[in-house]
Formats: C-alpha cells, structure tokens, sequence
C-alpha cells in the first residue's frame, strides 16, 4: 500500500463518524498495521511484513534535508482549499506514535532506557546524524495542532474529540507519547475505573488523586499490561495523569470504547452464592436500548429496565475472567476479579455483583483462597460479627463463598480486599433517600439523600456548600467517612447543587403528593406478582386530607420497610396515560381531554404513571358522565366517570376541546369494552338516550 492508501485507511479505522463526541486516540502498533493491511488486501498479512510495507510508504514522502517538509505543505494547502477529504498528515502522525510504541521493546539497540528518536529515526530511514531529526520541534507539533482544529472545529466533534497534548517536560514528543500510552481498548478501562469511583459528569479530580485511586483500581482489575506499564514508568505516570484527566473531562457516566461506543457494565448472580453462576446487565436509566443483539439472538430491552438478566452460556462464563459480549451498539463488559462482592437484588431475584459493599447491607463474598484469610480480616475490622462459610453451597474450586457479610463502618483497606470496606475508593456521592426510579438523582421531597464523603487524610474535612451556602465543618469523629443528611437542609422541590471541593453534585427534589401523579399497580419484577405498598411510616406523616405520597416501587426494599404487599386498585379518577380520552356527557356532548403530567416527570426516563383527572372533568363546560378512552383502532373501554365536586380542584393538568355530535357518534357507535362497575345495559341506555 502506499502512502495515500494507509492514510486513508488510518484515518477510517481512528476517524469513522462515531455516536457520541468522546476523545479518540491514534493509538498505532505493529499489530495494528497487520490488521488494516489484511483488511485491505483479503490476505493474512504478518506482522513484519505490515511493518515493512507502512514503513516503505512513510518513507517516500519524509527524507532529505528537511524530512517533514512535503507534508506540511500538503497540510497547509489542504486547510488553505477548506479541509476538503481525508488530512494528509494522519500517517505521519501515525508513524511518530509507533516509534513511542516501540520505545523499550525487548530487543531495542536504541540507546538510553528512555530513547524516542532513535526508534523514529530507523522507522522513518533517517540514518545520517542523531537526537532529534531536522524541523521536528516546529512542524510535527503544527500537524497536531491542524489535526486538533479539524476534529473539534471542522468536524464539530462527530469524528471524535482530540487527546493529543503537549506535556511539560517532553515538550516536543509529549504529543506522540500521549497518543502510545493506551491504546483504544485501554479506554473501555478508564471508564470503568471512573464508574467505579463513581465519578460524575462535570466532576473536577486533581490530576495527582485521580493517578493514585486509578493505581490502586489497577492492583483489584488487573487491566493490560500496558496500562501497568505505564504506571510503573517515571516518564510516563504523568501523561497517564493527564489522559485520565482528559477521560474525566468528557465522561458522561458510561464507558466507551475505542469507536465511541457505550459499555455496559455486567455483574456476575447467582442464587446462593455457587452454582450455576450467570450474569445481568444493569442498564443505565439515560441509555436508550431497546434491544441487544448477542450471537444472532435478539433480546428485547422492556422500557424502563434497570437490571437485564442474561443466560448464561458455560463455556464463556469463567469465574475470576473478564467477560466481554458484542451486543450492536453497545459492548457488555465484566472486568477479571478475584473477589466478588455480592448483594441481594429484588429486581433480579437474585445476588449480583457490586463495585464495594455497603453499610448495613448484607453481602455474600465470593474470593480467591489465597486471600480469604485476609479478606476475612477486613470484614471483621468493619464491624460484621456474623461472617461464616456456608458449607452446603457448593462454589468453584480454588474458591471460599463467606455469608452474613454486614458492615458497620469503613476502614481504610487497599488492594485487591479493598472493595470489602465500604466506600472504597469512592468520590463524595450521594447515598440513600427514596429515589425516583428512573430519574437521574431525583428524590422524594421530604427524603432527600445523605451526602457521604471519605475523611482526608489528614483529618481537615473539605469545604461543603449547599445551594451556595457554605456549611460549617464536620468532624469525621474518628472513622473513615463523613455523612451529612441533606434532608435536614433541604426542603423545598427544585434541583439543588452540592459543592464539595472541586466535586459538584446535583439532585432534584419533586412533589409527593397523588394530586399531581400516582403510579398504580406498577409490578417490581417479571419473575414475582409482589407489588410495592407505600410504607406505613411514610402515610402517618401526612394529614388525612392529603393522598398518599407516589414512590416507586424498586427503591422500597423489604429489608427497610418490611413485606410487599398488593396495592389498592386506585381511584376512579386516575387513569393511565395511553391512547386518546375523551368525555361523554349528556345530550350527545364530547370532549377530548389532554391531559399532561408535571413538568418534573417529563424529564425522566421510561417512567410509567397516571393523572388524577378531576381537575380536567371540573374544568369542562357540562358534566362528564362516562370516560372512554381509545387505546388503538380497534380497542376502546368506557367507565363511570366520578363525581366531581365543583370548583374544588384549581387549574386543570392539561387542556380540552369540545366535539361535534358526529365525533360523539363515532365515540359511541364502535365495539366498545365496559369497565369499572358499569353493565352493558348502562351503556346502551346512555347511547340510547334514556
């Protein structure tokens, strides 16, 4: 291939328009240029010879006096004629980061343990001379620079954002090394160390605590070996700081892989503890999935899903392993472990998997035997009395399953046992209060969450604002965290922003009361016909005059507030949101009603409710007599439409229009269902006008 081609065929393989605007690396090796050489020819290419061929075209457009000049006059004509095709430079480019990938390759004769241009100078044929080649300090960072400004600027980010940057003390080669540190599959692990942090989008971490959490994520997950090399390297770690810096800048709470594309995390289940082990989706409330396709088989995501049980398939779920599916549009991903932490998990019906336990939660512990000892101390040290080894639950070989796992408290604990204490690892967060299911960090007013915080180390806590107020500061007491209730503090609805540090967190607040929303007989699980109660604690703190508050029902677990129970059917006068409505009164009267749910449900995800209609039938101009409600061309349903009392119910939730006789005609004449306490004979009077 010559030059033309491998540019054009780098820059489709870095540069495809991709889904979301996230940093993209030319992240280039020899087995990299192997793969695109095969692709293009239809032929197995090995690696030699791959290297070979790309390194025979960079070098019939970079030789001479001055090597770099014939492509930055092609770079600064293509940007003169409006960046019209493919940059010419990308290969260029490409080949400065594969000399940073060869550097300290076993079997180098260049000199130094830190050398660059002695590799760049074999790759590109530069024999004569030493150190640095001739016009590589001005023109290589300007081809950065022109790539840069055609990712963000011409191509407004759908190629991909750039992660090329300068670094401090490797001012020229800075560029190429931040582009050979990771490669593409190297990001999907950044993300998840970020998730497991539970970092935020528009979170700010220092460059220095964001490299020692991502160390010490490394020793649980065992990522590439060229991520720990990169760790282990001097001239390295501050790169790696800076692209990790970079990943936190554009995280949008979900991993992404080298094409941009979302990674899903997975978690291991089971129902005891052993055999047989499977795994579950958890999909987040903002990723809108429809449906995986995994091995030709295609799984429909219902709307509204959080957790998404998977079969397991045997032969590629291998306890201790990373697991990675192909799923279309998104990537399944299970990191290689050896300790499982492992909650109860209604939604699923089973224990799953967690990134670190929780106080005051139960937990099954699943861990390799050559850290059980340990992992057995860490539990105790965090306050659970009752751990034990269930004997009668059979676990894979080299494998010891403890039970009874509740904390109490956190210590400070690293390495692989780390996960073990809660709060391990884990940025100020949110925790607790009764969250809307599907909203992203909406809460109930009146049980707003906790803001949890680990103790710095040296016991001075952080500064902590509350909507702009700055908070006084709060001992840690002696233990390992910090737990400030914002319900105390806040008590009004609207969204509210906490500040701690340079973290910012934000959550919303909403009404609770069923004269704006109500969910009824919302099923928790496919697998049970148990549906969620509202707390009796919950209805003592309101008058008799108010309704019982909405809640949703996967945030109220039994442990907290006891057994499910079936809830009433619900008023007549709340219906659920579907179809066409309309009000049928007398005298052939019609009118259509629209009704609109609050502003605030209107900004969640896949949340299923209904209207209290009242207030729409009192702001009609005749008295409604039945309700009917027309769900498909075929299917309609009618019911008694409740009495209202008169200039009781304030303005109506939506809006109105009056029909014409015809329209009534047409309501009414069709094959129509009787529902709610009413007969046939009820209706055919009502048509018939008796």
């Amino acid at each position: 291939m010559d030059y033309a081609g491998w540019n054009s065929a780098l820059a489709e393989h870095f540069f495809a328009i991709r889904e979301a605007a996230t940093p993209v690396y030319l992240s280039v090796d020899d087995a990299l240029l192997a793969d695109l050489l095969t692709s293009r020819t239809k032929v197995p290419v090995a690696l030699p010879a791959a290297a070979g061929d790309f390194q025979a075209a960079i070098r019939s457009v970079v030789f001479g006096r001055d090597p770099f000049e014939g492509i930055a006059s092609r770079a600064r004509q293509w940007r003169r004629n409006g960046a019209v095709g493919t940059p010419p430079f990308i290969a260029l480019l490409a080949s400065t980061v594969l000399a940073a990938a060869r550097m300290n390759r076993p079997g180098s004769t260049a000199v130094g343990r830190f050398s660059y241009y002695g590799p760049l100078r074999e790759l590109l044929g530069l024999h004569e001379g030493s150190g640095m080649p001739d016009g590589y300090d001005v023109i290589v960072p300007t081809l950065w620079g022109h790539l840069n400004w055609w990712l963000t600027e011409h191509e407004g980010g759908r190629r991909g954002l750039p992660s090329a940057i300068p670094h401090p003390t490797q001012v020229n080669i800075g560029w190429s090394l931040s582009q050979a540190v990771l490669v593409g599959a190297d990001r999907v692990q950044v993300g998840l160390f970020l998730s497991a942090i539970g970092a935020q989008p528009g979170d700010s971490v220092p460059e220095t605590e964001l490299l020692a959490r991502f160390q010490e994520w490394v020793r649980l997950n065992r990522p590439s070996p060229r991520i720990q090399r990169a760790l282990a390297s001097a001239e390295l770690r501050p790169i790696l700081a800076s692209i990790l810096q970079q990943e936190l800048t554009h995280f949008d709470g979900l991993p992404r892989d080298a094409a941009g594309l979302p990674c899903v995390p997975l978690s291991l289940t089971t129902d005891a503890g052993g055999f047989p082990y499977g795994i579950a989706a958890r999909i987040p409330s903002h990723l809108r999935l429809e449906s995986l396709n995994l091995n030709d088989e295609v799984i429909r995501v219902p709307s509204g899903t959080e957790w998404l049980p998977l079969a397991s398939r045997d032969q590629k779920l291998t306890l201790g392993s990373a697991l990675e599916l192909v799923a279309d549009a998104v990537t399944l991903t299970l990191p290689a472990r050896n300790l499982y932490v492992l909650q109860a998990n209604d939604l699923v019906g089973k224990w799953t998997s967690v990134n670190t336990a929780e106080i005051g939660v139960p937990h099954r512990v699943l861990v390799k035997n050559s850290i059980a000892t340990q992992a057995e101390a860490v539990m105790l040290a965090c306050g659970s009395e009752a751990v034990r080894r269930p004997r009668r639950v059979q676990v894979p070989s080299g494998w010891t399953l403890f039970s009874g796992y509740t904390p109490t408290r956190s210590v400070r604990v690293s390495g692989v046992v780390g996960p073990l204490a809660p709060l391990h690892q884990q940025l100020a967060r949110l925790s607790g209060g009764l969250r809307i299911d599907g909203g992203r960090q909406t809460f109930l007013l009146g049980y707003a969450p906790d803001l949890v915080l680990p103790a710095p180390p040296d016991s001075h806590p952080p500064t902590v604002t509350v909507n702009g107020t700055l908070l006084p500061p709060v001992s840690s007491a002696g233990t390992d965290t910090i737990t400030i209730p914002l319900a105390d503090l806040v008590r009004t609805a609207g969204e509210h922003q906490i500040e701690v540090g340079n973290r910012k967190l934000t959550f919303t607040l909403v009404e609770r009361y069923r004269e704006s929303v109500a969910l009824p007989l919302l099923a928790l699980a496919p697998r049970s016909d148990k549906l969620a109660t509202i707390p009796s604690k919950i209805q003592n703190t309101a008058s008799p005059s108010v309704r019982a508050p909405w809640l949703p029902p996967g945030h109220l677990s039994g442990s907290c507030f006891g057994s499910y129970q079936r809830d009433p059917l619900p008023s007549m006068s709340l219906l659920r949101l579907g179809g066409s409505i309309y009000a049928l009164g007398e005298k052939r009267l019609a009118a259509q009603l629209v009704p609109e749910a609050p502003a605030w449900i209107t900004t969640m995800d896949h949340v299923p409710h209904a209207i209290d209609m009242e207030p729409l039938l009192d702001a009609l101009p005749f008295q409604a007599l039945w309700l009917l409600q027309v769900t498909s061309s075929r299917n309609a349903r009618v019911r008694r439409a409740p009495v209202v009392q008169p200039g009781t119910h304030g303005a109506p939730s939506g809006s109105w229009r009056v029909l014409s006789q015809g329209d009534w005609r047409r309501l009414t004449s069709g094959k129509v269902a009787i529902t709610a306490g009413a007969t046939a004979q009820d209706w055919t009077d009502y048509t018939a006008g008796t």
